[in-house]
């Protein structure tokens, strides 16, 4: 239990921050050009709790465990990246598919986004068990 609690604090807090800088200084501006007035004023933080407490258990569930089984932080870079591309991509194709001018430019930036995102963070939950486990 030990093992899964530094997992998940390592992987939660390394999307915590990289995503905040991205969404919060980065990217900023292009998510409000590409989604205009249908873009809250501020995020619903509770919400948000809710989806990175979730997806921070499922990338140590889906990429971090079975890499520290394996003895390979390339194996969480890669699962991560996976497991990133299948959430992402969910959201982003199926809002694609489903809503009026939802943007092409968007959906690609925002698949790759979830890609690094979700591949960086498990690599971080992989490093910090391997650091403090």
């Amino acid at each position: 239990m030990k093992i899964f609690g530094i997992a998940c604090a390592g992987t939660l807090i390394s999307f915590l921050l990289v995503d905040a800088i991205w969404l919060g200084l980065v990217a900023n501006n292009f998510y409000r050009n590409q989604l205009g007035d249908t873009m809250l004023p501020s995020p619903n933080f509770a919400v948000a709790a809710v989806f990175y407490l979730f997806f921070a258990a499922a990338i140590v569930i889906l990429a971090v465990r079975p890499a520290l089984d394996s003895g390979s932080i390339w194996m969480a870079v890669g699962y991560g990246a996976v497991l990133g591309l299948a959430a992402y991509g969910t959201y982003d194709v199926t809002n694609l598919s489903t809503l009026k001018g939802w943007p092409i430019t968007l959906t690609l930036v925002d698949l790759a986004w979830g890609t690094v995102l979700t591949a960086a963070a498990s690599a971080c939950g992989y490093a910090a068990v391997r650091s403090f486990g």
